[in-house]
């Protein structure tokens, strides 16, 4: 299956996955409400994914459609997925048992670390597929990382400063777990550009 039918098959999962969330919302109680916020989740993200796609020019969409089907990415999403599930049921394994109560410190510092098994298993795939690709992916790749790196680094600096300054109040630990989220997601946006200065 090619990279653009994975994209309409995510654009349906989240047309079906919104229409329930709301279908929910118009009639509580039909549904838990955390099961309706995790289809909205789905319905956000998937319909976010699918809609970016459509947007970007076709030279974007045929660079994507290349690193999809090319060695190095079929393996890439070999290594990668089963770090991404893993990562999600521990997240929703160590909320659940934090929430039930532990009272022991270091055995909930343990479960509550469970989930970055899932993402270090992530991060090395991502590693091992810019070592699989050729000079000019990986050039694209790690100055993509880089530059994001700067970007969110700067960010949280800017912030931190706002913080001391009373201009903001952020908690920690919202601060700290966006972290690597917004590293992904400037990756991302740095990306078209970096590949856009080499077409």
């Amino acid at each position: 299956m090619n990279l653009q039918r994975r994209c309409n098959w995510l654009g349906l999962v989240a047309l079906v996955c919104g229409a329930i969330a709301f279908a929910a919302w118009l009639r509580p109680g039909w549904i838990s409400e955390s099961r309706a916020g995790f289809l909205s989740g789905i319905a956000v993200a998937g319909g976010a994914m699918w809609l970016v796609m459509r947007l970007m020019p076709r030279w974007w969409r045929d660079m994507v459609e290349d690193d999809f089907s090319s060695a190095a990415g079929r393996a890439y999403r070999r290594e990668m997925l089963p770090g991404m599930a893993l990562y999600v049921v521990a997240v929703f394994a160590s909320s659940w048992l934090i929430k039930h109560g532990i009272d022991s410190l270091p055995l909930r510092a343990c479960i509550a670390a469970l989930p970055g098994l899932g993402l270090s298993w992530v991060t090395v795939a991502m590693v091992r597929y810019v070592r699989r690709v050729d000079e000019f992916v990986r050039r694209i790749e790690l100055e993509s990382i880089g530059i994001a790196a700067l970007i969110v680094g700067q960010l949280y600096l800017v912030g931190g400063l706002l913080q001391l300054a009373h201009v903001i109040a952020v908690r920690a630990e919202v601060a700290m777990i966006w972290v690597f989220p917004l590293l992904c997601l400037c990756y991302g946006v740095v990306k078209f550009f970096v590949r856009r200065h080499y077409r």
